[in-house]
């Protein structure tokens, strides 16, 4: 909803949500406690159980009607009626349905009980979604909660059978008596818990910032649910005949803490990256409220689980005395924080109240604690300072923060089915059954798909945090996006753009943009160029994660686990890996292609069994071609290795290699046939001799080897704090692939052959080619494959070298878990960010010029204020007075104007607008003087560079 609601939808519908939350946490305590101690007493089909079942449905009918009264009428003072009436519909579902809760807590079928609730929280959800879709709105959001409270209606037919309707039950003054102690100390707790989000809604007019604040105070809140878990068991044992109520009250407590401690920890330290994932940007600036927030929603726990154990021992008069103590300190802190700070001070007010209020009560119900209690909470509450220190300084890397967070919920949870002990217990219980555990036999396929599962999801965790803002927008992508779109309208890949070289595009073969295009009408993708690479991204980040499962596949064939899986963490966190995954990039899908056809042929051909299966060798030969119909030089990962593999040492038999290269050759030739059919074959093959031209560096118009670019070795300087682990790996990668070639084993040897083929190409690049940093992807990649079999070829020759071979391993994996992990959480989306300031601040009439290509792709083509006018002339010409500048680019010679334009903007212009990124630099937006805009055009100044002429 925070996502799909504007703003002030948003406030009201999360006060909304709050009132019924607050009437729903009354619902669920004020009939079905009472009612489960009748059951819990009576047994079935007595009059004493039908007596209980009647007063509560009679009750239940008779407070809710009055608090869907007053749940509406509350509503209706801020949001419109028809919210206010589904308000007061949903408030009398939450009454109606709670007798049947009632009864499954004092028969004591929790698993039911958890099966309905799950049940309507699917119910809620799914027509949350329908809400989105069919943009019904707040109101309609909140008719969810009504439907969803159907699914509490699904009981045994025995509760139905007790079901009576007896109004003289009303008259008996006892149960009056207990269920108004229960309505007064739950409304207090739960008033108190939902009046900060409710009272907002009152206080401020539908900002960003207050809706900002009831979305994450509703979240903070998560440690309420954990006190009404807590309370939803405690109540009923509590409240049967002749039990240990103090060690009752002393597994509830701790249980109550071991789960609600660490859940305050993660919600306090969560970093923003991930947060921002689910929030929409305009409620970002409240993320540092989140700290203030979980404490408060850790204080307001504590109370309501204190309150609910003192109601439950029927200590009526501490419960109301520590009750009126918290009121007053809620209360206060909420309305000073709001007066002294607004949104800011409401957030610090209500958990400094919260807090106050939790030590009250606390104070109060001590004399009602088990021995030990105060031992106990010390202990909790240092390790919970503990887990937030270390949850604070891992939050600057999401990564790590996730394995930390996933880590403690594990013991959490693994504590929660141990006996009481503590955690020294708990290890020495899961030792000794270690020892004495039973045999698992579980087959290797099974074991290494779970292994597979693992990887991936690990690998697509870590590509999904930095992809919208950590990698800066590409030329290349947006130019990919559009061809995918052209694709998805069943055409040809072409272009069609204004002012540069449109038409059929024939410089790749299309094997990516099919993909593209099919995914764009299954997932019925839109919008501008801007939009789709950022859709598209997300394919990518799937292909990406799947070619590292891939690759720990192959590597375990090849093989060992251990060696496996460090390679399965460096192709998850190499940061240039991480760099082509998160952009729309051919080379990514191209090389997980080729390595699942290297993956198929080598777990077909080296079993040396006979006859070979065709099939599966003929399959992973079609892989391959699929490769190269995604990029040419796939060639030389796929094809090229095969033939030479006839050749080296006999690795691949002549007759399945031929089935090889007889199935490598069908998807290129299939495109061939159809480009001949649809006579385009003379503008293929202008396309791919000019593309082969460049490549081998007879015509030098992109890449390190261009004419006034910079050299690699500066690049290579000047990036080493970033990728430093890459250039190792590609530098490293050739030579280990050298020395596998001379493995014993046929597999390792076809492995280095392909290792060997795409180091020499790199290096050919590198010094005579136009090397683009795209097209050491596939080299890294080989090369990585190719170091990890040459580790274990070392070890295997010369064992004394096992423990310096791994400690370099591990120490290297280590380096690039850190970069990697540096990559993901820095900022760099310069593009994005100014888009997003342009639609806002951006004068309808202004004139804006592009200073490169991708700014051109990016603005230019669907935003008629932005133009390709890289000089003074041009921009007088256009009547542009606004120049967008990205100072790297620029100044390495990549842009379209000259690098002293730069200096010249710094001295007669005013920055208007500037965002800061480690690709391109500085993104500046400058406001130009007419005067000085004329004077420059006079004297041909800043004319453009010849990268703009060649574009077109």
């Amino acid at each position: 909803m925070a996502n799909s609601l504007g703003s002030a939808q948003y406030s009201d519908f999360a006060a909304a949500q709050m009132l019924l939350g607050i009437a729903g946490t009354i619902a669920a305590a004020l009939v079905p406690l009472p009612l489960s101690h009748a059951v819990a007493t009576y047994p079935a089909g007595s009059a004493g159980r039908r007596e209980g079942i009647a007063f509560a449905f009679l009750v239940s009918l008779l407070i809710g009607s009055i608090a869907a009264v007053v749940t509406g009428t509350l509503t209706a003072a801020f949001a419109p009626a028809p919210m206010a009436m589904a308000v007061g519909l949903s408030c009398l579902m939450f009454f109606l349905v709670s007798a049947s809760h009632g009864w499954l807590q004092g028969e004591l079928r929790f698993k039911w009980y958890a099966v309905t609730t799950l049940a309507e929280i699917v119910i809620r959800l799914g027509f949350s979604v329908l809400v989105v879709a069919m943009a019904w709105g707040a109101t309609g959001a909140v008719l969810g909660f009504a439907l969803g409270a159907l699914a509490l209606l699904v009981v045994p037919l025995s509760f139905y059978q007790d079901l009576r309707f007896q109004p003289t039950t009303l008259k008996q003054r006892w149960r009056w008596s207990e269920t108004a102690d229960i309505a007064l100390v739950l409304c207090v707790v739960s008033a108190l818990i939902g009046l900060d989000v409710v009272i907002i809604a009152f206080l401020d007019d539908g900002s960003d910032a207050a809706a900002g604040f009831q979305a994450l105070a509703t979240i903070a809140k998560g440690p309420v649910y954990i006190a009404a878990g807590t309370a939803l068991v405690a109540f009923p044992l509590l409240r049967s005949p002749n039990v240990d109520t103090a060690k009752i009250v002393a597994r509830a407590l701790r249980s109550f803490g071991v789960l609600a401690l660490p859940a305050a920890a993660v919600i306090a330290t969560v970093p923003h990256q991930l947060m921002a994932l689910v929030l929409p940007d305009r409620y970002h600036p409240a993320l540092h409220l989140m700290p203030w927030l979980a404490a408060a929603g850790l204080g307001y726990a504590l109370l309501s689980v204190l309150a609910t154990i003192l109601l439950a021992l029927r200590c009526y008069r501490y419960c109301q005395l520590g009750l009126a103590t918290a009121a007053l300190f809620v209360t206060t802190g909420i309305l000073i924080g709001w007066h002294l700070d607004e949104v800011r001070g409401l957030a610090i007010g209500s958990a400094a109240g919260a807090l106050l209020a939790a030590a009250a009560m606390t104070t109060v119900a001590r004399p009602q604690m088990p021995q030990g209690t105060a031992r106990w909470a010390l202990r909790a509450a240092l390790a919970t300072t503990a887990l937030t220190g270390l949850l604070t300084a891992a939050a600057s890397g999401p990564v790590f923060w996730l394995l930390i967070a996933a880590l403690s919920g594990t013991v959490v949870l693994m504590s929660q089915q141990m006996p009481e002990g503590g955690l020294l217990d708990m290890l020495s219980s899961v030792r000794n059954r270690w020892r004495t555990r039973a045999p698992v036999r579980l087959s290797p396929v099974s074991v290494l798909l779970v292994g597979w599962t693992l990887v991936v999801g690990v690998a697509f965790s870590v590509r999904a945090v930095g992809l919208a803002r950590s990698f800066e927008l590409q030329g290349d992508e947006l130019l990919y996006a559009e061809l995918g779109r052209s694709v998805s309208f069943g055409q040809w890949p072409k272009l069609e753009l204004k002012d540069l070289h449109d038409g059929p595009f024939f410089l790749h073969p299309p094997g990516f943009f099919l993909v593209e295009g099919l995914v764009i009408n299954i997932f019925r993708l839109s919008g501008d160029s801007f939009d789709l690479v950022y859709d598209l991204r997300w394919l990518n980040a799937v292909i990406g994660a799947l070619s590292v499962g891939v690759g720990f596949l192959l590597i375990r064939k090849l093989t060992n686990l251990p060696v496996a899986a460090l390679t399965a963490i460096v192709l998850t966190f190499e940061p240039f890996v991480l760099r082509n995954h998160s952009r729309v990039y051919i080379e990514t899908f191209g090389t997980a292609v080729t390595l699942t056809g290297l993956l198929v042929i080598v777990s077909s051909l080296m079993h040396h069994s006979f006859p070979v299966r065709k099939t599966p060798v003929f399959l992973g030969g079609m892989l391959l071609g699929y490769g190269v119909l995604t990029k040419d030089v796939f060639v030389l990962l796929t094809v090229a290795p095969i033939v030479l593999a006839i050749l080296w040492r006999r690795t691949i038999p002549k007759m399945q290699a031929a089935l090889i290269l007889l199935g490598s050759s069908v998807p290129y030739a299939v495109y061939l046939f159809l480009l001949e059919v649809q006579g385009m074959m003379p503008g293929w093959l202008w396309a791919k001799s000019y593309g082969a031209r460049r490549m081998l560096g007879f015509q030098q118009e992109t890449g390190f080897n261009a004419e006034g670019t910079p050299s690699l070795a500066s690049r290579m300087i000047e990036q080493a704090g970033s990728y430093g682990t890459s250039y190792v790996l590609l530098a490293a990668g050739p030579t280990a692939a050298l020395l596998v070639c001379f493995s014993p084993r046929a597999d390792r040897r076809l492995i280095g052959l392909a290792g060997l083929l795409m180091g020499v190409f790199g290096l050919f690049c590198a010094a005579f080619g136009a090397l683009e940093e795209q097209y050491g992807y596939p080299v890294m990649v080989a090369g990585i494959l190719s170091i990890a079999v040459f580790s274990v070829e070392v070890c295997a020759r010369w064992p004394h070298l096992f423990k310096s071979t791994a400690a370099v391993g591990v120490v290297f994996t280590l380096s690039t878990v850190f970069l990697g992990v540096r990559a993901e959480t820095t900022s760099d989306n310069g593009f994005a960010q100014f888009r997003q300031w342009a639609e806002v601040h951006l004068p309808a009439d202004a004139k804006v010029s592009v200073t490169n290509i991708t700014a051109e792709l990016a603005f230019a083509q669907d935003d008629p204020r932005f133009g390709a006018w890289p000089s003074p002339e041009m921009m007088e010409q256009n009547n542009a007075e606004y120049m967008l500048t990205q100072s790297m680019p620029t100044m390495q010679g990549y842009g379209y104007t000259p690098p002293e334009m730069l200096e010249w903007l710094a001295y007669t212009s005013s920055e208007v607008v500037s965002f800061d990124g480690p690709t391109n630099g500085t993104t500046t937006l400058w406001r130009v003087e007419g005067d000085d805009l004329r004077r420059a055009a006079d004297a041909d100044f800043g004319l453009p560079m010849e990268n703009y002429y060649e574009e077109r």
